[in-house]
């Protein structure tokens, strides 16, 4: 039996805690948790300490005493470049957590490092690893539903989201942390390349909260093959909301059409109160993925050059909100 590979966390909030909790809980076969960095140290330790591993304050220190097979990046939307050079630049193959970055400059140049370094590198676009989205991969790829000619899809969350759970939520926007799983999955369907982006969005109830930045964004892209997709991400769905998360996805083609609800995932549960269990837990799914793109095994994973499309259409779709004006990519 080959090795586990050895994984380093870097960013000790929500999704990087998930991620250490659910590798050291043996839930990944073939990989095992090294240690965990954060610059806030406490932060550090105390996941650490709840996953058996070793907390550190910087990269460097980091890979030099554990030598981590890869790295998994979970800090905030807009700082990711920094540790992906590090990593790069060290050696160790790396899964960033997605959007890849929130300018197109940044994408550009993590891009480079990982080239440059010649390290396996991809992005966590997650709901590609969904069990009803690989089965819609497959019917798209068996041709059964002809071109992809048009596509409606919403990600929306609990106010609770960015409001408690994720504690630098005013430095990003519900586009960068949801609508962009909706245009990937567009890239990665349809293989879309967008040429323009409308969008609009609205505040309010999270500035309420000492929060500054949009409840909700809609936008309008249309790709450069006359393809066309509504898109929503809303984060201030009441937290009386039985389920982590509203998801649907409509695509319609030239001879089919496929529609996927990933809202209650199969399973409720009433008790004092309905609630809708995340059943289809599909990150382990993810990272095994990504253990084997990283020995050159399986289909191809979430690549960088796919994570900078969808940071070029989010770009684009920011300057939108802000002027009210179509942007063309």
């Amino acid at each position: 039996m080959a090795a586990a590979r050895r994984m380093l966390v870097v960013g000790a909030g929500t999704m990087g805690g998930m991620y250490a909790r659910m590798v050291a809980a043996g839930r990944v076969p073939g990989a095992e948790l090294a240690g965990v960095v954060d610059i806030d140290g406490a932060r550090a330790l105390e996941l650490a300490n709840a996953t058996g591993c070793r907390a550190f304050g910087d990269i460097e220190t980091a890979v030099r005493e554990l030598r981590p097979d890869f790295a998994y990046v979970a800090t905030p939307d807009g700082l990711h470049r920094a540790p992906v050079e590090s990593l790069a630049g060290l050696g160790v193959a790396i899964l960033v957590e997605k959007p890849l970055a929130t300018t197109n400059e940044d994408a550009a140049a993590m891009l480079e490092a990982v080239r440059r370094a010649g390290v396996h590198a991809e992005v966590n676009y997650t709901y590609r690893w969904f069990p009803p989205l690989a089965e819609a991969m497959r019917t798209v790829d068996s041709g059964e539903l002809g071109e992809l000619r048009t596509f409606n899809a919403y990600l929306n969350y609990p106010v609770a989201s960015p409001r408690e759970r994720l504690h630098w939520s005013g430095g990003t926007t519900p586009a960068w942390f949801l609508m962009s799983h909706l245009l990937d999955l567009v890239l990665w369907l349809g293989r879309k390349r967008a040429m323009t982006v409308y969008a609009s969005g609205g505040r309010g109830e999270l500035a309420g909260h000492g929060i500054e930045t949009y409840d909700w964004v809609h936008a309008v892209v249309r790709y450069a093959d006359g393809a066309d997709g509504v898109f929503e991400a809303c984060w201030i769905l009441p937290d009386s909301w039985p389920a982590p998360a509203e998801f649907r996805l409509k695509a319609i083609g030239t001879q089919g059409v496929l529609e996927v609800d990933g809202t209650a995932q199969g399973l409720m549960v009433a008790g004092e109160r309905v609630r809708l269990p995340g059943a289809l837990q599909w990150a382990p799914a993810r990272l095994q993925a990504f253990l084997r793109g990283m020995a050159g095994e399986g289909r191809p994973g979430v690549s960088f050059e796919d994570g900078a499309e969808v940071t070029r259409v989010l770009v684009a779709l920011h300057r939108s909100l802000e002027h009210g004006t179509v942007e063309r990519l």
